[in-house]
């Protein structure tokens, strides 16, 4: 059947939008950079000539033609200056195509894009925007995620243009009875439940999903599984396997066999990969999501990990280099605490959609709307922005000495002494829990920070390091949250703290729109803020420190924290002066009463955002 070619309800307003944006970008700009405005400006004007008339299938496809271009010019903007345009842009796209053939695949792309948008630029005028249509796609199919996405506008933008609209969006979910049917079919599912969510170790048909990962070539020396580690929390485990050398690995989901009395499983298979002899073929964890750990060689050069489930709600594999180390993350609630929440008012996973769609899986019947009830925790802390737990985590020790100074001074011993300074003043004179990764001359592993952090469900996670740099006149202040580099010094930091290569950390920004979508960039980015601009208000004047301001950068210890989380690059110990302020008490007590200032002024800005967002 036809459809109108009048412009969908839940787009009405988009078309006045994507004109004001075209007058964000002048069209007379030299060289390669005004080519490619001239192509934005001439990819616009296609995408306003379509418009209304997709119903016609010969102009979807043109459609999907100019979303082409879009791409091309994201990749050709050497100067990021049209990045979260062309991002919205193809968003809109999607956006439009669902509403015209109501492909899953395309809500599911329009989703991914708007998180872009929102993740990668959380400073630019389209982020509430981004959030704000996320949720006008969510609210028929998944009226909890849809909530969620008004609310962020809410409580991220008080100001914004969309605030009031977002917050009557809420408060009309907040009211809806369960049975309210209210979207067709075709709408979208979160990729919680399409790529990653799997029922609990009780149910009959969990998901499947098998993406073979390329870690290494297929011409890469025979491996092996040297140990495995673990960490658990009530509804949170990393498990992480440590292999001699780089493998290809793939993983899935295998199904519970009740006849064999074998659990549902994540499956881990490393290709061309052996095991250590010592290593243990079973490792007991019982902490209600993970009852145990299996490895179990094959005779064709493989390995596979098998992680027997208690429990699980979600999931999320990636690789750590030097060494190479595979970490799985899951999430859930405990055996006994699902049992008790059961019905069908248990909300699924809240994991916001990539923009790449998952492989095919079989599709179990899907559960019950969840009921967003009157009386429900505030929108602050729904979403988690209060500070009670704090984890400071001090950069590096042990045999990890981080940088040197040029008298001889170690990273690791500054950060630590920061770190337990930091911890009395916070505890004293702010009433918080503080927790310290590391209170001795210890190596701690990076992915066991992050875990710590986790496991502790802190509010908060600072990793405090010192900064190097091969000229030793380079000096300065800088404060990093986890995204994408936008620039190769900020690559230069994370490879320096990553002990890794300029070129792993490029491989690492590969897999981050997957590993971004459960961390609080929005949060974390203003947290960084707050407690830089505590550094620089405290120490420009008196020191005369340089302000490197607030960069991003991916960080191995903050992936996958689940809490805002901040890494403080507190001077260059290669810098002489600088080596010397660091060594000096009254120097560090000065940086500990600044962090402490940007802390306490973050927990400030929450208390009057949560007030705004419940329209006190």
């Amino acid at each position: 059947m036809k459809r109108s070619p009048s412009t969908p309800h839940s787009l009405r307003w988009i078309p006045v939008l994507a004109v004001a944006l075209g007058m964000l970008c002048p069209l007379a700009v030299m060289g390669a950079q005004g080519d490619v405005d001239g192509r934005y400006a001439e990819a616009r004007r296609e995408y306003q000539r379509l418009l209304g008339r997709l119903h016609i299938p010969e102009n979807q496809v043109l459609f999907q033609k100019n979303i082409k271009t879009f791409e091309e010019i994201l990749r050709n903007d050497t100067q990021q200056r049209l990045a979260d345009r062309c991002l919205f842009m193809i968003a809109q796209s999607y956006h439009h195509l669902y509403d015209a053939r109501r492909s899953e695949d395309d809500a599911k792309k329009a989703l991914g894009y708007y998180k872009q948008v929102a993740v990668r630029f959380p400073q630019s005028p389209l982020a509430d925007d981004a959030l704000f249509l996320s949720g006008i796609l969510l609210e028929g199919q998944d009226p909890a995620e849809a909530y969620l996405e008004f609310s962020r506008v809410v409580v991220l933008f008080p100001q914004g243009d969309l605030t009031a609209r977002a917050r009557q969006k809420a408060e009309a979910l907040a009211a809806r009875p369960a049975a309210s049917p209210v979207a067709p079919s075709g709408n979208p599912k979160t990729a919680a439940e399409d790529e990653k969510a799997a029922p609990s170790a009780g149910d009959k048909k969990p998901k499947e999903t098998r993406e073979p990962t390329e870690a290494a070539s297929r011409e890469t020396p025979q491996a092996v599984v040297e140990k495995i580690q673990h960490w658990s929390a009530d509804e949170y485990s990393r498990v992480v396997v440590y292999v001699s050398g780089p493998v290809r690995y793939s993983r899935s989901v295998l199904p519970a066999e009740p006849k064999d009395k074998k659990p549902a499983r994540i499956a881990l298979d490393l290709e061309r990969c052996g095991v250590r002899p010592k290593l243990k073929p079973m490792i007991p964890i019982m902490d209600g999501l993970l009852q145990d750990v299996r490895v179990e060689p094959s005779a064709d050069d493989k390995t596979r990990v098998i992680l027997d489930l208690q429990a699980m709600d979600s999931y999320r594999v990636f690789s750590l280099a030097d060494p190479f180390r595979v970490v799985i993350d899951v999430q859930g609630k405990r055996k006994t605490e699902a049992a008790a929440s059961a019905g069908p008012s248990a909300a699924p996973s809240a994991t916001p959609p990539s923009a790449s769609p998952p492989a095919p899986a079989p599709t179990p019947p899907a559960p019950a709307r969840p009921v967003i009830k009157k009386g429900m925790p505030s929108m602050v802390e729904q979403l988690g922005l209060t500070v009670r737990r704090i984890v400071i985590d001090p950069g590096h020790g042990g045999k990890d000495k981080g940088a040197i100074g040029p008298s001889g001074l170690y990273e690791k011993d500054i950060t630590l002494a920061l770190a337990k300074q930091l911890k009395k003043v916070l505890e004293k004179e702010g009433g918080y829990e503080v927790i310290l990764t590391r209170d001795t001359d210890r190596y701690v592993s990076l992915e066991e920070r992050t875990a710590i952090a986790n496991t502790k469900k802190a509010d908060l996670f600072l990793s405090i390091h010192t900064n190097a740099h091969t000229d030793r006149s380079v000096g300065g202040i800088q404060t990093y949250f986890l995204n994408f580099s936008t620039d190769k010094e900020s690559a230069r930091v994370a490879a320096l703290e990553n002990a890794a290569s300029a070129k792993q950390i490029s491989d690492l920004e590969g897999i981050l729109n997957e590993l971004l979508r459960n961390t609080k960039i929005n949060e974390s980015s203003r947290l960084a803020r707050e407690v830089h601009q505590g550094l620089i208000n405290r120490l420009e004047s008196n020191r005369k420190l340089r302000d490197l301001g607030v960069k991003q950068a991916p960080f191995y210890v903050l992936l996958g924290a689940q809490m805002p989380s901040i890494l403080i690059e507190a001077c260059f110990i290669s810098n002489e002066e600088e080596e010397r302020l660091l060594k000096d008490a009254a120097f560090q007590k000065e940086l500990v009463q600044a962090i402490s200032q940007g802390i306490r002024s973050y927990k400030d800005r929450l208390a009057q955002v949560g007030r705004l967002g419940e329209g006190a």
